[in-house]
């Protein structure tokens, strides 16, 4: 039952994955708040958050910046509670873990470092010599061979050419702009740039550049408190030109602009704003993702570190989906079924990237329906919810639950659920509700509408202990359609925290598509 042959997850084999498409056609595995451990407004800043998410292959990170008292720039949450890290010891364990598994496998998809920048343009310098001094080697800082930079290019790099990298995404200047930054960043030297804790008034302050993700944030925070609005602070030359392939830029306001956007442009918009030009432009925004990239980010006030659906932003092509790792919900758990085994980078479906030599893309498969039954026969060492000590109490069932590609054609919600198990206990047995030719209990789903491809589907299996109330979390496992296979299988259950534990559920499992 243990063999690798036994789990329900098909993960990739060594060589399977194709490297060849630039950079743009992946689904990137992606972290907002990086540095944080636990709520937003008042949770530790600690270089353990960029140690945890890289370690499970988490392939783009966020940093905050700020100018520190002591002359070096500082990471934390700006006008909030959090405490202050210092920047170089977050480019340490940047460097220190970017390409290493945590059971100490390999993994060299490249980092993007998602830098929003607060700091004065002297502290800014300081953030470019540090990049350079701790990331030396491995920071892409000029285009590689073959290659121009972000403003000559058709096309970023491909996967393949990127390995074992570190990319900045930071606001862009063209060098067309060379003159005007400079004058500018004299003028942002001369700047007395004050506090920004939570207990200081923000008039006066400098706060990030455009399109950052911390901008409306600040913003909501702003609003939330009665505040000003904050101020934003300009990037300098030298920050400006390590966005080699990946350069963060102005919304103009339409996806369809009269001169093409550069190939390493990204939009970074919130859930809110996404949902907005979703409404008004959602062929155009999913036309704009085939060659571009596009970051999501969790709206400003969920500061107790929750997750939208990322489901609904992969569907439209978006690349960059931040979620918040501090909290294991629903978000984070069709991440992991995104990304187990990938390596942080999943090539998306061939019409969700352009066609051969550039040109448009397949058209999408038809819609099919999914028949998919699931069986739950057993389970062992189930992990107790937290603050359950007694095994003798814990009553277990299983909940199962599917995400489609185009869910809006379901009426209800795609879930089920099996009885409570024959027994108590973190060892469980369950039996069919009838006699039938089944040993187990069976969860079935028959033609579920809004199927196009199994690789944007997803299947969610769940533990809760059956109590008065709400029932709590156990266990869970999650997996793309695709990569779930038939027949008897274990599903290894991830913890409540997000750990992988020493429990597994038995069941056997049966799903096809029908036309």
């Amino acid at each position: 039952m243990c063999s690798p042959h036994a789990n329900i997850l098909r993960l990739p084999r060594p060589g399977d994955k194709d490297e060849s498409h630039p950079l743009t056609s992946y689904f990137i595995s992606s972290s907002h708040n990086t540095y944080l451990v636990g709520h937003q407004l008042y949770g530790d800043s600690t270089t353990a958050g960029y140690k945890y998410v890289l370690r499970r292959a988490c392939r783009c990170i966020e940093i905050d910046v700020w100018d520190g008292d002591n002359g070096e720039p500082e990471v934390f949450h700006g006008w909030t509670l959090t405490k202050e890290i210092g920047f170089r010891e977050v480019c340490k364990a940047i460097r220190d873990n970017a390409f290493w598994t945590e059971c100490g496998e390999e993994v060299m998809g490249p980092v993007v470092i998602s830098l929003e920048c607060h700091c004065s343009a002297k502290q800014q310098e300081k953030m470019v010599k540090i990049m350079k001094d701790v990331w030396r080697g491995i920071l892409v800082e000029k285009p590689i061979d073959g290659k121009g930079t972000l403003h000559e290019v058709d096309c970023v790099p491909t996967l393949k050419e990127l390995k074992g990298k570190i990319l900045v995404k930071t606001k862009y200047h063209p060098p067309e702009q060379q003159e005007e930054a400079k004058a500018l960043r004299e003028s942002v030297a001369q700047m007395t740039i004050t506090p920004k804790r939570a207990s200081t008034n923000p008039e006066n302050k400098s706060s990030s550049s455009e399109d950052s993700s911390t901008d409306e944030e600040l913003l909501e925070f702003a609003r939330f408190s009665g505040k000003p609005k904050p101020k934003k602070q300009k990037i300098t030359r030298a920050l400006s030109d390590l966005a080699i392939y990946i350069g963060a830029t102005h919304f103009p306001g339409t996806f369809t602009p009269p001169t093409p956007f550069r190939a390493g442009t990204v939009f970074s918009f919130s859930e809110k704003v996404f949902a907005n030009h979703q409404h008004a432009y959602p062929q155009q925004l999913f036309n704009h993702n085939l060659n571009h990239f596009m970051r999501v980010y969790p709206f400003g006030l969920r500061f107790s570190s929750s997750n939208a659906d990322p489901t609904q932003f992969w569907r439209r092509g978006v690349q960059i989906v931040a979620l918040n790792w501090q909290k294991v919900d629903e978000g984070m758990m069709l991440n992991e079924g995104m990304f187990a085994g990938e390596g942080g980078y999943v090539l998306k479906p061939p019409h969700f990237r352009p066609g051969a030599d550039g040109g448009p893309p397949p058209p999408a498969p038809e819609r099919k329906r999914l028949d998919l039954e699931i069986e739950v026969l057993a389970a062992q060492n189930i992990p107790l919810p937290d603050d359950d000590e007694n095994p003798e109490r814990f009553e277990p069932y299983v909940k199962v639950e599917v995400y489609v590609d185009d869910p809006a054609l379901n009426a209800d919600e795609i879930k089920g659920r099996t009885r409570k198990a024959k027994n108590k206990g973190t060892d469980a047995l369950w039996e069919p509700k009838k006699k039938t030719k089944k040993i187990g209990e069976v969860v079935k789903f028959k033609g579920v509408e809004g199927v196009r491809d199994p690789a944007m589907c997803f299947v969610r299996i769940k533990v809760h202990d059956e109590e008065f109330g709400k029932d709590d979390l156990a266990g869970w496992g999650c997996m793309r359609l695709d990569r779930t296979r038939r027949g008897w299988r274990v599903v290894r259950l991830i913890d409540r925290k997000g750990r992988r534990s020493e429990g597994v559920l038995l069941v056997r499992v049966g799903w096809r598509m029908v036309a």
